[in-house]
C-alpha cells in the first residue's frame, strides 16, 4: 500500500502527504473487437497510471492516482451491445466534479490521463481552465507512445489492434480470446473528402467495421505489450516529477 494511491491509502497516512499532482486515468466501458473484454481502455490506462505514480513516487513526486473513471463517450459506438455512453456534457461535468474537489483540497495540479480516443476534452479544458486554480495536463496516453507504435507493431489501426491486443496479453493475458479475433477490417467512405481525411464525421463504429475492431491483432505479443508499457511509465513518469516540481507563478506553464 501506498500513500500515492488513494483508493488504497488511509485518512491517516494521507493527512501530511502534501500532494502536489493528482492523476485521474478516464477509459470506457465498449466492444473490443470479438476477443478483448470490455474494459480494454479502462484496464490500460489504470494499469499506465499506476506504474507511472509508482515510479514518480520513488523519485520523490509528491503524486496521488484517483480512481479511473470507467465509462467514457461512446455514444458513436452503441450499435455493439453492451456498450456504455456518457454524453460529452456528463463527462464534462464528471471531470469539473473532480477537478473542484482538488481545488477544495488545495491539490494544485492534475495530470488527466486519457484511455479513449471518444474521450475529447480540450475543448472542456478550454472552458474550464479560468473557472479553477487547478492547473490541468491532458494527455493521451495512445500519443505518447506514437514512436514505440512505429517501431514494434506491425500493423496499424486504432481499436482492438495489435497495439491494444498485446497490451492486454501483457496486463491480463486470461482475459485474451485470440482465437475470436477477427480481421480488424472497415468499410470505406462513399465520400471523397472523408477519404482523403479533410472532413470529418462521428464514425458510426458498427457501420464503419465489421466486428468493432480496427487493425489486425494477428501479430500481437505479450512481450510488445511489455515493452510498450516500460517506455510509457518512464516517460509519464518524468512528466509527474517535472508537475511535481514545477512552482505554479504568473507565469506557469511557461517561464520567464
Amino acid at each position: 500500500m501506498g500513500e500515492w494511491n488513494l483508493a488504497e491509502t488511509t485518512l491517516g497516512l494521507s493527512l501530511d502527504a502534501g500532494y502536489r499532482v493528482a492523476v485521474l486515468p478516464v477509459g470506457a466501458t465498449e466492444a473490443h473487437g470479438l476477443h478483448l473484454p470490455y474494459s480494454t481502455d479502462t484496464l490500460q490506462v489504470e494499469a499506465i497510471a499506476r506504474r507511472a505514480c509508482e515510479a514518480a513516487d520513488a523519485r520523490g513526486a509528491r503524486v496521488v492516482l484517483l480512481p479511473t473513471v470507467p465509462y467514457g463517450v461512446n455514444e458513436n459506438t452503441l450499435g455493439f451491445p453492451w456498450t456504455i455512453s456518457l454524453r460529452p456534457s456528463t463527462l464534462f461535468r464528471v471531470v469539473t466534479d473532480v477537478v473542484s474537489s482538488l481545488a477544495q483540497h488545495g491539490v494544485p495540479k492534475m495530470l488527466l490521463l486519457n484511455g479513449h480516443g471518444g474521450n475529447e476534452f480540450q475543448p472542456h479544458l478550454r472552458e474550464l481552465c479560468r473557472q479553477t486554480p487547478v492547473q490541468i495536463v491532458l494527455v493521451n496516453w495512445y500519443q505518447a507512445a506514437s514512436t514505440a507504435q512505429e517501431r514494434l507493431f506491425a500493423h496499424g489501426g486504432e481499436h482492438a489492434d495489435e497495439m491494444e491486443t498485446s497490451l492486454v496479453a501483457a496486463l491480463r493475458p486470461d482475459l485474451v480470446r485470440a482465437e475470436l479475433a477477427g480481421s480488424g477490417r472497415t468499410r470505406e467512405p462513399v465520400l471523397s473528402a472523408l477519404k482523403e481525411g479533410w472532413a470529418w464525421v462521428a464514425r458510426p463504429w458498427d457501420r464503419l467495421t465489421y466486428d468493432s475492431g480496427v487493425g489486425d491483432p494477428s501479430q500481437a505479443a505479450a512481450w510488445k505489450g511489455d515493452e510498450l508499457l516500460v517506455g510509457l511509465t518512464e516517460k509519464l513518469a518524468g512528466l509527474l516529477v517535472e508537475l511535481s516540481d514545477a512552482p505554479v507563478d504568473e507565469l506557469y506553464p511557461y517561464r520567464a
